[in-house]
């Protein structure tokens, strides 16, 4: 199952090609965040520690269904707060075009602009100003939840990025401690909004980043072998297996 957080501002709407284009053995669930389209409330939710707590039941399982949490954009920093604060019930995490707190230069202009203008235009783009006007601020609780995660954390981001400099990236990359290392990847010719290009090679970059099948069995005629070298008889034949289709 992947859980998709979307960026500011959010519209689970252009989602759809890639919703569309799953496989069969995947599932993925975006929705409108608080505060925008068709989701309430009225005014914008500022603080990342409410959005997370707001979007938090969207980690629901099924019995042996694993979860690839993304976050995109300005969403990233509030699934990572999802991932820390949900423990056992996210196998991965994405940051994809990841926000942190300096907009790239059109996104700059976008918000000087907006800034100016908060009070004639549409609701969503009023609230993502505000979002991401006050976003710096609370990054160090993103920082903290990141450097206590035991999953994979892969940074994703094209590197023509102008609404989120990539360098960002690659610097929470290289300066953040983590328990495990995060894995950086480049999307060479991409700009901020990977979820507007073909389809199917946003969802191969998702699926690179979905823990291999894994199985393991013990070999019960070599333990068999040694339970006869110290005179015990085997009770019967034993097998540990298990395997996992990703998330």
């Amino acid at each position: 199952k992947i859980v998709v957080v979307t960026g500011a501002p959010s519209w689970a709407e252009y989602w759809a090609p890639a919703i569309a284009a799953l496989p069969k053995d995947r599932e993925m669930l975006v929705v409108d965040r608080p505060g925008y389209a068709g989701s309430e409330p009225v005014e914008h939710v500022g603080d990342i520690r409410q959005q997370a707590l707001a979007l938090s039941p969207l980690l629901q399982a099924r019995s042996g269904q694993k979860i690839l949490l993304v976050g995109q954009s300005y969403g990233a920093a509030i699934a990572t707060l999802m991932a820390a604060a949900n423990p056992g019930k996210v196998a991965g995490l994405v940051l994809l075009s990841g926000y942190y707190g300096q907009p790239g230069p059109t996104a700059e202009w976008l918000l000087k602009v907006g800034a100016r203008m908060l009070r004639i235009i549409p609701r969503d783009v009023r609230h993502a100003v505000l979002e991401v006007t006050n976003q710096a601020a609370q990054l160090e609780g993103m920082h903290a939840a990141l450097r206590n995660l035991k999953v994979p954390v892969h940074v994703v981001h094209g590197d023509k990025d102008d609404f989120a400099p990539i360098e960002l990236a690659e610097k929470l990359v290289a300066e953040t401690r983590t328990r495990r290392p995060m894995r950086f990847e480049r999307v060479v010719g991409a700009n901020h909004f990977l979820n507007d290009g073909p389809a199917e090679d946003l969802l191969a970059t998702l699926e690179g980043c979905i823990p291999a099948r894994w199985t393991l069995k013990l070999n019960w005629r070599r333990w068999a072998d040694r339970l006869t070298r110290f005179k015990l008889k085997p009770f019967a034949p034993l097998a540990v297996g298990g395997t996992s289709r990703g998330c």
